[in-house]
């Protein structure tokens, strides 16, 4: 399950929260209700209905309710889209920006889903469904990238450093310059190389924080791109070429969004629990690669 991609694991919620939705639905309360009903009260008004007989229509009965809930492709896509929207929403996020830019990628991945599901069902509908599956891993990852902007950007303890830590470099530097003490000398030219580490670290934090926000950027104006794209796509007779090349566009920044996430956790990490992550899938790196 690891591997799948987000889309695969909300489905696969989504059957599970449509299986206990059908459980508990007023069509199945009155099915369990009225079998119960059923076999207490009608066998005394038909004596030769035998009395398991209401029992098994009411298990038949329960079972159908199950399966139409579980096979309403329209039900079942109200229930990925809203828990989609639950598990990567804005909550939380306390930078302004930030929260518009989510909202605008949100924009565009809901219109693009809106693209494909106005398609008649047919080789169209296949394959741009099958283009755009990975775009909830795009907009989930743009989320992941913006929870970890907000962190670095709303932490005190990081702004506080990164202001003072430069200030007590020069401090250390002075009185290394001043300090005649072999003894205390040693100990400042220790703390002022611990303090140069930490400023380096703050250094690349800064810079990879930069680069991340740089990125969130080019993936929104990218995921705009997609949209207009899959609409000259929908407009049009199936062409296989373009839309091979906007999967792969599609991939290729699920990817590079990937890997600024993995590269946030692996330097910030340490200040935090990670922000999770929605994994790409092997198989996509490796097409990724071989597109290369």
């Amino acid at each position: 399950m690891a591997n799948d991609s987000i889309l695969d694991r909300i489905e696969q919620e989504a059957q599970q929260a449509l299986f206990k939705n059908a459980i508990f639905r007023v069509e199945s309360a009155l099915m369990v209700g009225g079998t119960i009903l059923a076999s207490v009260f009608l066998p005394n008004a038909i004596h030769w209905l035998p009395w398991w007989l209401w029992s098994i229509l009411g298990v038949v009965g329960e079972v159908a309710v199950i399966i139409s809930s579980l096979t309403d492709k329209a039900e079942q896509q109200k229930v990925v889209e809203s828990l989609f929207r639950e598990k990567y929403s804005t909550a939380g996020i306390r930078d302004r920006n930030l929260r518009d830019k989510l909202a605008e990628a949100e924009q565009y991945r809901s219109r693009i889903q809106d693209v494909v599901d106005q398609q008649r069902s047919g080789v169209l509908r296949d394959r741009l469904k099958s283009t755009t599956t990975q775009v909830y891993d795009w907009v989930a990852n743009m989320v992941t990238l913006a929870r970890r902007l907000d962190s670095y950007r709303m932490d005190p303890v990081i702004r506080r450093d990164l202001e003072s830590v430069p200030k007590e470099i020069k401090v250390l530097e002075g009185r290394m310059n001043l300090e005649k003490t072999p003894q205390l000398k040693e100990q400042l030219a220790v703390t002022l190389e611990s303090t140069r580490q930490q400023s380096a670290a703050l250094h690349e934090l800064s810079g990879r924080m930069a680069r991340a926000d740089l990125q969130l950027d080019h993936s929104l104006a990218a995921l705009g791109t997609v949209y207009s794209q899959m609409l000259l796509i929908g407009s049009k007779d199936v062409d296989s070429d373009r839309a091979d090349r906007l999967r792969d566009d599609i991939r290729g920044q699920v990817l590079a969004l990937q890997d600024i996430v993995e590269s946030l956790n692996e330097v910030y990490g340490n200040a935090g629990p990670a922000v999770e992550s929605p994994a790409a899938t092997p198989s996509a790196r490796k097409q990724s690669a071989a597109g290369r």
